[in-house]
């Protein structure tokens, strides 16, 4: 099936994503899952176009006039997906931030705790 060419920009689009997340997932930059989301991400947009009698489908079914309207209600809904998955994760490495200071607060008292004990012993002999 050939594509029309005002979907284009979507194929693009696409191939650039998918490049990106491939390259970032190599060096790297990504975890295995989040470029696994992107590359997910990257093929439905360059697929959307072979399937937009679909798309017209479910927007009739769920009472939408104007399809394009219900790809951006989608696109809406992955990037929220996406915030809230960076959100989580920012208030675990938060956590786990807190965490590691305490225990670095508690490892120097120690330490500096061992280092009087030494000095004292020095000056005792």
């Amino acid at each position: 099936m050939i594509y029309n060419l005002r979907f284009m920009p979507f194929v693009l689009v696409g191939v650039i994503t998918l490049v990106i997340s491939i390259r970032n997932a190599m060096t790297n930059k990504f975890s295995e899952k989040e470029s696994i989301i992107w590359t997910i991400a990257a093929l439905i947009m360059m697929l959307s176009p072979l399937y937009m009698g679909v798309v017209d489908r479910i927007a009739h079914l769920v009472g939408v006039d104007y399809p394009p309207s219900l790809i951006f209600a989608f696109l809406f809904l992955f990037v929220f997906f996406l915030l809230y998955r960076q959100s989580a994760a920012t208030h675990r490495m938060n956590e786990k931030l807190v965490e590691l200071i305490q225990l670095n607060a508690i490892y120097e008292n120690e330490l500096r705790a061992i280092k009087e004990k030494i000095h004292d012993k020095g000056d005792t002999e």
